[in-house]
């Protein structure tokens, strides 16, 4: 059963590292060409509505989606109920925020947000539509087929996306990107799917979720809040420009980060909930989860501050220059992230939803402090203020999961330490032995290749786990195609 579970679980993750990987190769293109062609004030305008569009995702979720998630069956009736009802709330925010629209462009004092919200906010129905695939996709593990939905919505949406700003479409660009990924993401994901509704629609289903799916919904709507008041803040207190410095540094440390984070969950979710009965097992496939995202997590991102400043300047020119130092802190921040999320899936895996929506509660009070004594200190001081944060949530998550799976904050420090001490010298090393370069593309490759040349050798030579199995899982792979 271990060696088939392994197995399962392995070929998810490669599944999911695929598609991950190929959304943040396409935003990563389509992102330069349009980053060179606008202006941070675009990218801030359309910052401030994505707030929105993220809120209500999360409220039509609602928590029963993930409720479904830990059901260990789920029949036709609770898929249809759960099904109407996204499409009843999501239309409703719809219709809510399209009146709406008039407040939201006086509120940040611009009147171009009005237009641009009652176009962009129509993609929140397209989402409502297609949810409920993702609890199909999640539920049978089929990676595979979710990664190739993915693909072929976000690559037509990011041509046309540059075809319009070619077209000197200027910030509508980036609203037709959104706009057509959840479009065409309707489509394949009920081609690849397998859900079809026989409309049956039984409230006492709702009943029974509810429970546990308000747990999640209101964390999930706390976070969402926290997590996106950043734009808020730097939209309302200073303007659409600075938005666009963080909205552009936010946008390119989200592309490791989500890579790192949405395929570990996407995994975690259903693989944890699968052995929520076996405390000893749970704490053992967390720890290789960590173990596993530390590998990755420290050389990228330590890796990634490390040549921020070139890479901002070869990928996105210098007008982008004001990002560079909100860009290095947010890559702090998403190593306490990234780590985080395994933590909180494994506790949810427990069903201890009310748990940790106490928790998450505090975490927001933490927040909300160090948002007031930062936020006269420009964008700057909001971002380290924001990696504090995500290092007190870190903490807070730890304790929790010490109580109830027996993962403590010392387990952690044991599973991450050699990953991170062995990134953070290879990147101080690199940065001194490149300091003669001059050449921007050059220092990049040079810091690049030292560094992932180093770091591969030094984790073989110490036997670390985490490389350990890739290189097993590399050379079970090599043979079954010499077979």
């Amino acid at each position: 059963m271990e060696k088939t579970l392994k197995e399962k679980t392995t070929t998810a993750l490669i599944w999911s590292f695929i598609d991950k990987f190929g959304q943040q190769i396409i935003y990563f293109v389509s992102g330069i060409i349009l980053a060179r062609k606008l202006t941070p004030e675009d990218y801030g305008l359309v910052g401030v509505l994505t707030v929105f569009i993220t809120i209500s995702t999360i409220l039509i979720g609602s928590g029963y989606g993930r409720a479904l998630i830990n059901k260990p069956k789920i029949n036709q009736e609770e898929l249809d109920t759960v099904f109407i009802y996204y499409i009843g709330i999501g239309i409703t925010i719809y219709l809510i925020l399209f009146f709406c629209a008039p407040l939201i462009g006086q509120f940040f004092k611009q009147p171009l947000l009005v237009p641009l919200s009652r176009v962009l906010f129509i993609s929140i129905i397209f989402i409502s539509f297609s949810s409920i695939q993702d609890v199909i996709f999640s539920k049978k593990l089929d990676l595979k087929n979710w990664a190739k939905a993915n693909f072929l919505s976000l690559l037509p949406a990011s041509i046309l996306s540059i075809i319009a700003v070619f077209c000197g479409l200027g910030v509508w660009s980036l609203v037709i990107q959104t706009l057509m990924m959840s479009f065409f993401k309707l489509f394949t994901y009920w081609h690849y799917g397998g859900f079809r509704p026989s409309w049956s629609f039984k409230t006492q289903v709702l009943k029974e979720l509810f429970p546990f799916s308000s747990k999640i919904l209101l964390t999930n709507f706390i976070n969402a809040i926290f997590n996106n008041i950043y734009p808020v803040l730097i939209g309302r207190i200073y303007n659409t420009t600075q938005l666009g410095f963080y909205t552009q540094a936010s946008k390119y440390q989200d592309i490791p980060t989500s890579l790192i984070n949405n395929t570990f969950r996407s995994v975690s979710s259903p693989l944890l909930s699968g052995v929520n009965d076996d405390d000893k097992r749970l704490k053992r496939i967390l720890s290789k989860l960590i173990k596993t995202i530390a590998f990755i997590c420290f050389p990228t991102m330590l890796g990634l501050i490390l040549i921020a400043k070139p890479m901002f300047i070869v990928l996105i020119t210098e007008k982008w220059l004001q990002s560079v130092p909100i860009f290095q802190i947010l890559c702090v921040s998403g190593i306490f992230l990234a780590l985080n999320y395994a933590i909180q899936e494994s506790i949810l895996a427990k069903g201890h939803s009310g748990e940790l929506l106490a928790v998450e509660i505090l975490k927001k009070v933490i927040l909300v402090l160090l948002i007031l004594v930062t936020v006269n200190h420009g964008v700057i001081g909001l971002a380290m203020g924001l990696a504090v944060s995500s290092f007190c949530t870190l903490i807070l998550s730890l304790l929790l999961s010490g109580r109830i799976v027996g993962y403590s904050v010392i387990d952690l420090v044991k599973d991450c330490f050699p990953y991170c001490f062995i990134s953070l010298t290879l990147c101080i090393i690199a940065y001194y032995l490149s300091l003669p370069i001059a050449n921007n593309v050059i220092f990049i490759l040079v810091c690049i290749s030292f560094l992932a040349l180093f770091y591969m050798i030094l984790c073989k030579v110490f036997k670390l786990e985490a490389f350990e199995e890739m290189f097993m899982w590399l050379k079970i792979k090599r043979r079954g195609k010499a077979n």
